[in-house]
């Protein structure tokens, strides 16, 4: 029942889950930013950045079903 808690926690998860991406881009760990593209999708959604969520969402679909393993 502790709202400011809940709120902590949640801004927790998110700061991690950005660091995580972070050290993956800076590791060059394409695989693992590739991973966490749809969850960052949502992040955006949920902060009301919508276009940038659907550019996300584009892209990992062009990456998945549109482009060839030699072009992606």
């Amino acid at each position: 029942d502790d709202i400011i808690h809940q709120n902590i926690l949640l801004l927790t998860c998110d700061l991690l889950y950005m660091r995580e991406l972070i050290r993956a881009i800076a590791d060059g760990d394409i695989g693992r930013v590739e991973d966490m593209l749809p969850q960052l999708a949502m992040m955006y959604r949920g902060a009301g950045s919508a276009n940038y969520a659907m550019e996300v969402l584009h892209f990992v679909y062009n990456l998945k079903h549109v482009w060839t393993l030699e072009f992606a």
